[in-house]
């Protein structure tokens, strides 16, 4: 099966360029619980070498092959060796990596990608057992208060408008969601119609599946696996957590009893 983050791999740097709201909150964590770092779903590096210029130590992990081949030019590009940030193609349940870390990020909805309990508790029990007793934990998620009491919206929205890096065209960033309220999963499509000059569209649809956690989940997942004083936050500036905040950003410590 492609790995849909394959297939948006000439968009994803453009349509991501202007989301620099949380690097403040990561250099923050690095700070409160040093390197180095595991930025697990890494993709391209945006947070990651972020990291790097700050002088902290990254490991990055992604299963998207596409994904690491621009993070690793772009550390070519900057002459930033192994020794400050290395990448590993895999899923981070199936990864075996020596050495242990500081504090593991799951940035914008990295989470989500995991679609049910089973999934989510192998993945916080393998982070479990790669960060040092003390270490920490963040997990960015939207959310999901609104989403699930919002009525459903048929047809597309758009979603945001770029340049294509490579033609400088004008791309219109669509999507199409349909939410199971009862597995918490969305079928979503990401639909990126790029605009020749002569008017002609090029059409690119990105099928993928993501799963809304609610806090109460988020908080029980973390203590069933080795995760002690969790904090559910709002926003990245750290304000509480709300009905009515954008973000459920969650920060937990490594029980320094699991094993």
């Amino acid at each position: 099966m492609t790995d849909p983050y394959d297939l948006l791999i000439r968009y994803y740097d453009a349509e991501n360029a202007g989301f620099v709201e949380d690097f403040a909150t990561y250099s923050l964590l690095a700070d409160r619980f040093g390197g180095p770092v595991l930025d697990v779903g890494c993709g391209t590096g945006r947070v990651a070498f972020q990291l790097v210029r700050q002088g902290v130590e990254v490991t990055g992990i992604d299963p998207s092959g596409k994904m690491l081949e621009r993070a690793r030019d772009r550390a070519q590009k900057q002459s930033i060796g192994p020794k400050q940030i290395s990448f590993y193609e895999s899923d981070i349940r199936q990864i075996a990596l020596g050495g242990s870390f500081n504090l593991a990020i799951l940035t914008y909805n990295t989470f989500m990608h995991f679609l049910d309990h089973q999934s989510q508790i192998e993945v916080l029990e393998r982070l479990a057992a790669l960060i040092r007793p003390g270490g920490g934990l963040a997990l960015d998620l939207p959310n999901p208060i609104e989403t699930f009491g919002a009525p459903d919206i048929p047809g597309l929205v758009l979603e945001r408008t770029f340049s294509d890096p490579e033609t400088g065209q004008p791309v219109f960033q669509q999507s199409l969601a349909s939410l199971d309220r009862i597995t918490q999963v969305m079928d979503l499509t990401w639909i990126y119609d790029r605009m020749a000059p002569e008017g002609q569209i090029n059409r690119l649809m990105v099928p993928l599946q993501i799963r809304y956690t609610f806090a109460s989940e988020i908080e029980l997942l973390l203590a069933r696996t080795g995760w002690a004083g969790i904090e559910c936050y709002g926003t990245y500036d750290f304000d509480p957590y709300e009905e009515s905040s954008p973000r459920l950003f969650v920060v937990a410590t490594r029980n320094s009893g699991a094993s």
